[in-house]
């Protein structure tokens, strides 16, 4: 769905992501901007965990080897997943492909289609070292790929222009999975009781969790209560959020429960004996 400000994007859950396009093009900004860092596979990240070098090509082959275990894995627990890489040969998608029809998890491909000449300016500018002529042939890549990918078998494909991908909105289907583990409940027991249950997920990929480089669990619980309020008020303007003595109590996945109350400098956390 697309308005003047937005371009949107309805996954299924779980769903394989495959980012696809040349260096430079955004991919990775567009990744950790959308999704929490657990679930994006980056061949970069794994070359980096290696020899700390995420640009060694030396590294590549035993990189991929155990991205492809990794997300073997994660698709085998039912969890959504992100591959970010140029992914620019049909060989690579079919890889990909076959693994998500292994644990029948569809796959949705997000093709960014700027150019070389549009990366290259990205590229100096962030001082990286990508040979023209490898920027070159994967334009090739490139080409190939927007005529062939629409017949590869994925659920679906969406095509990003330089201009679009600032304004892109990702809008996840809740899972199925009952387990407590993917979901996180806010009870507030004060003045009004009510409660409130959702992914654990949509909160790792809070724009404030992911801003927070080391999100404690406190932390958590106090996003997941304006994430409750909000909700239950359907709308986060601020005379709407909770009032001075308001109180909440958070259960996050694998923790005991928080006790929050809101004062005037948001969410204070009460001691485990007052909950």
């Amino acid at each position: 769905m697309t308005t003047s400000h937005t371009y949107r994007i309805d996954l299924p859950n779980p769903v394989l992501i495959i980012l696809v396009g040349l260096q430079g093009c955004g991919k990775s900004t567009l990744a950790y901007r959308h999704f929490a860092p657990t679930e994006i596979l980056s061949m970069d990240d794994f070359r980096a965990r290696m020899c700390n070098d995420p640009a060694s090509q030396s590294n590549s082959a035993a990189a991929r080897r155990h991205l492809l275990d990794i997300l073997r894995q994660r698709l085998r627990n039912g969890v959504t997943t992100v591959v970010d890489s140029t992914n620019l040969r049909t060989g690579q998608r079919g890889v990909l492909l076959a693994i998500a029809r292994e644990f029948s998890v569809p796959t949705v491909a997000v093709v960014f289609t700027a150019n070389a000449e549009w990366c290259r300016e990205r590229i100096d500018d962030r001082a990286s070292i990508i040979r023209d002529e490898v920027l070159a042939q994967n334009a090739v890549l490139l080409t190939q790929t927007l005529r062939n990918i629409d017949h590869e078998g994925h659920s679906a494909v969406f095509l990003l222009g330089a201009e679009q991908t600032g304004s892109i909105v990702f809008k996840h289907a809740w899972p199925v999975d009952p387990d407590p583990g993917r979901w996180f409940e806010v009870e507030q027991v004060r003045p009004v009781n009510w409660a409130y249950r959702c992914p654990a997920d949509e909160l790792r990929r809070h724009p404030t969790v992911l801003a927070e480089l080391r999100p404690t669990r406190v932390f958590l619980a106090r996003v997941a209560a304006d994430l409750a309020v909000a909700a239950r008020t359907a709308s986060a303007i601020p005379e709407n959020l909770p009032r001075s003595g308001t109180e909440v109590r958070v259960r996050l996945p694998h923790c005991l429960p928080i006790h929050l109350v809101a004062g005037t400098r948001g969410w204070e956390r009460l001691s485990p004996e007052a909950g």
